[in-house]
């Protein structure tokens, strides 16, 4: 009789032990808008217990007590991670590849080959200044860029500014390549005949790449090509912006 008694003590005890050592952790999985994601799971971080979210978007969890955070995961979103709490706990997942409106301002230095020394073919320069804006998407965005030069005079000012217009392409979750094409303005001497041809029509060309320094932070790098073939500018450049 003894032996009954003790080994109902022990299997109270143990599980009294159990029902301490774990929780039920419960809230619910939604996009960014609020609207419920059933079938996403939520699993405790180190994978050892999940569960399948409702079609109300609620779950509800035993997991250790000495669990610190949880993850939720859903198909096309970003996974996310929260801290353990007591209360309902809400994970508001984002798409992984979204449509992100962005816009720059980009500034640097510009080579003029304009000397009327045949002998000297070393380039002059000066300064650019201009605005970068357009979209990334899941793989293919667009941009459009216009450049001003900064020193009017040093050079024959534009009437229009260079004008490009191309596409981006995601290489890495953090950057983006860009190539493009557009009108601009040549600035310089035509060396074989010795003669200025500032302001003369040309084609301008982009390359370049776009980062995503931080949530709502951009940032680009690139080169501008003007030319009519016979004299070229060159557009070395950076800039910095926001992302929408």
């Amino acid at each position: 009789m003894r032996k009954i008694f003790l080994m109902l003590a022990l299997v109270l005890a143990s599980t009294a032990a159990m029902a301490q050592s774990t929780r039920i952790i419960k809230g619910a999985v939604v996009d960014k808008n609020g609207n419920p994601l059933p079938g996403a799971t939520v699993e405790a971080t180190n994978g050892a217990e999940s569960t399948t979210v409702d079609a109300d978007g609620t779950f509800s969890l035993e997991v250790s007590r000495w669990l610190n955070t949880a993850t939720a995961r859903y198909a096309g979103m970003r996974k996310k991670t929260l801290e353990v709490q007591d209360g309902d706990m809400v994970f508001r997942l984002s798409p992984k590849y979204e449509m992100d409106w962005f816009l720059n301002v980009v500034a640097g230095v510009v080579t003029l080959d304009r000397t009327f020394d045949e002998y000297d073919m070393l380039p002059n320069t000066t300064y650019s200044l201009g605005l970068m804006g357009g979209f990334l998407g899941k793989n293919w965005g667009g941009y459009t860029k216009l450049l001003w030069f900064l020193n009017s005079s040093d050079v024959s000012e534009p009437a229009v500014p260079t004008v490009t217009i191309g596409a981006t392409k995601r290489v890495f979750s953090f950057m983006h390549a860009y190539a493009g094409a557009g009108y601009a303005k040549l600035n310089g001497v035509d060396k074989e005949y010795n003669r200025d041809v500032s302001n003369s029509d040309a084609m301008a060309f982009d390359l370049g790449a776009i980062f995503r320094v931080k949530k709502h932070i951009s940032a680009n790098v690139g080169i501008s090509w003007v030319t009519d073939f016979d004299q070229a500018n060159y557009y070395f450049s950076a800039g910095v912006g926001y992302f929408l």
